[in-house]
């Protein structure tokens, strides 16, 4: 079954996001640079209040967490850096097509002049997500199928099935 769709800087940035959110080393990260952040207000804190030591600490602490949590809670965003990154490698914002093929040899996708192919053996997973369907590659590489790629919910239905059925045959 093959599908085709359009896409822009701001979808490769999105896929680039979900991927590297997926990361326990960039969540460590992640979580390092929350506590700086929580550090230095706790600090600036800590200087800015009068009084004795201890109750310095301990407000300077009190203001601090919230900051961390808060932080460390919000739903990653796409990083508008990503946008601007593609744009500059791709000359532009888009629009550009995507076509993906699937069959029980594997995922076929071509996209910018490229030709990628995967084997049902190197797909970890297919998720179904927010505006799209999701297959995420071994050692690395993920695809997004927009939900545009289709022109019915059942056609959308059945594409999701059929890379299912192949996933299931593949892994056996």
């Amino acid at each position: 079954m093959k599908v085709a769709f359009e896409f822009t800087a701001g979808d490769l940035a999105e896929v680039a996001s979900r991927a590297s959110n997926r990361s326990p080393l960039v969540q460590q990260w992640r979580m390092r640079g929350y506590g700086m952040v929580g550090t230095l207000v706790g600090l600036l804190a800590f200087l800015a209040i009068p009084g004795e030591f201890v109750y310095r600490c301990v407000a300077g602490a009190l203001i601090a967490a919230p900051f961390f949590v808060a932080m460390s809670l919000q739903p990653q965003q796409r990083p508008q850096r990503l946008v601007k990154y593609f744009r500059e490698r791709l000359g532009g914002d888009g629009p550009f097509r995507c076509e993906v093929e699937i069959s029980d040899a594997g995922v076929v996708a071509r996209q910018l002049g490229a030709e990628s192919r995967h084997s049902w053996a190197q797909v970890v997973t297919i998720a179904e997500i927010p505006g799209g369907i999701e297959f995420v590659y071994r050692p690395l590489g993920s695809l997004v199928v927009r939900d545009r790629a289709f022109a019915t919910p059942q056609q959308r239905a059945e594409f999701l099935k059929l890379a299912r059925t192949y996933l299931a045959g593949g892994k056996t």
